[in-house]
């Protein structure tokens, strides 16, 4: 039984449930990703971020891959707004559940990102979530040598020498 525990004792410890504190590098992803949000046309509040549900650091040779899952709340403010202290959530305000994928470069650099944050009332789609998650993939890999992966299908194109 205590083959069980461990594994999931190290999952809650990168899980965090909300409370942990996020590294410097998932900080700085997450406010990648909170200014990402805000930069879209639809979204005219401000939202606060209320928890992170996983956050996950991937050190690979370009750099480092960040996967964080959180939630953001509506607030009063208009979105300009959106790094003011200020800004408190709204009781009422909508929620977001989001999942974002940032790559940053050993000077914290972005090197890629994706933010999908949908509106709670909607129950994700597996279609949707799949995309989502090749999505996450792309930005992981950005920046790396594309040597370094093979995808099936690749070199199945490679054209055949002729016999001496």
């Amino acid at each position: 039984m205590w083959q069980l525990s461990i594994p999931l004792a190290l999952w809650l410890g990168t899980v965090g449930l909300g409370r942990a504190e996020l590294t410097e590098l998932q900080h700085q992803a997450l406010q990648v990703a909170l200014e990402e949000f805000h930069k879209h046309p639809p979204v005219q509040w401000a939202f606060q971020k209320t928890s992170v549900d996983s956050a996950m650091d991937t050190p690979l040779p370009a750099g480092t891959f960040v996967r964080l899952e959180f939630k953001l709340q509506q607030t009063s403010c208009r979105k300009k707004d959106w790094k003011k202290p200020e800004c408190k959530v709204k009781p009422s305000g909508r929620k977001r559940k989001c999942l974002a994928c940032i790559k940053l470069d050993s000077k914290s650099k972005v090197l890629g990102r994706m933010v999908h944050c949908p509106i709670q009332t909607q129950a994700p789609r597996e279609s949707a979530e799949l995309h989502q998650e090749s999505q996450c993939s792309r930005v992981e890999r950005a920046g790396e040598d594309p040597h370094s992966y093979y995808f099936p299908g690749q070199f199945a194109f490679s054209k055949a020498l002729p016999h001496g």
